[in-house]
């Protein structure tokens, strides 16, 4: 019985080391596949590539706004690639807005591996390709779906954007890998700490949870809800859990409004000839 226990014990301890050591491999889960246009009936979007600062080259979506409509610059998940965003995507670019659907480094075909600090170079990226187009901050609209609400709390801080959709937002993985695996004695290494930071935005706040969520807790879109600073709006969708949130009914509609309320027509974006590095 005690050999037993120690081999138990020797299992649980190589279990967590292994844990520990591959540990990005249990957060970010990229597709590799390279999306064609085409494929995801999205020939009216361009396929433009981002520097970031690091020198890597990031091939992203991206189709302008209609005159003085806003931008969102959009971040995904942790799955698949920005390819399988375009059915909420359509509904945005449909209403008017400009859409710059940034892929993620090693998402997509593009090189590099995910982390948080490389996460939030590649956001940066895309503002500055935005502001590049001569869109202003406060004319953009950043949108986090549920990785991607950590990128979007990041950028929010260190930009005057006009508004932040958080979709399935965590408080941080620190706090999604207790909630996982309580017995866990250790903190990722990439932390996304969105709790700590959220009353730090000024900008309108919608976030966007489902009740049945039990890949990202309710009860953390909750707390972030509470903490942040106003204008802020909670969404909670009774029916949905994490997969199925763009199902529900009127989910774009209110997303739309949202932004119609607090992002159009905040100021005259300067005509000028657009730049589209290595557009395709």
């Amino acid at each position: 019985m005690k050999q037993v226990t120690i081999i138990i014990g020797i299992i649980f301890i190589m279990l967590i080391l292994l844990m520990y050591l591959f540990q990005r491999q249990l957060i970010y889960f990229p597709s590799h596949e390279v999306p064609k246009l085409q494929d995801y009936q999205a020939n009216d979007m361009m396929v433009i590539t981002l520097d970031t600062q690091g020198g890597l080259v990031l091939n992203s979506w991206y189709k302008p706004a209609k005159t003085d409509q806003p931008t969102i610059l959009y971040l995904h998940g942790n799955a698949g690639h920005i390819g399988g965003r375009i059915k909420l995507a359509r509904q945005f670019m449909d209403a008017g807005f400009g859409l710059l659907l940034l892929e993620y480094r090693g998402y997509g075909g593009n090189k590099g591996r995910p982390s948080e600090k490389g996460l939030y170079e590649d956001g940066r990226a895309g503002m500055r390709f935005l502001h590049q187009q001569g869109i202003e901050s406060k004319q953009i609209v950043l949108y986090g779906e549920s990785l991607g609400s950590g990128v979007a709390t990041k950028l929010a801080v260190e930009n005057s954007i006009c508004g932040v959709i958080l979709q399935s937002p965590y408080t941080s993985l620190s706090d999604l890998a207790r909630f996982h695996y309580p017995w866990l004695w250790f903190n990722p290494w990439d932390s996304f700490d969105s709790i700590n930071r959220i009353q730090e935005i000024h900008a309108p706040l919608l976030i966007l949870h489902g009740l049945k969520d039990d890949v990202v807790p309710y009860s953390q879109g909750q707390l972030l809800f509470q903490k942040a600073s106003k204008p802020k709006k909670m969404l909670s969708f009774i029916l949905e859990d994490h997969h199925t949130m763009w199902n529900a009914p009127n989910f774009s509609k209110n997303i739309i409004d949202f932004i119609d309320v607090h992002c159009k027509n905040k100021s005259i974006i300067k005509p000028i000839t657009p730049k589209f590095p290595g557009a395709s």
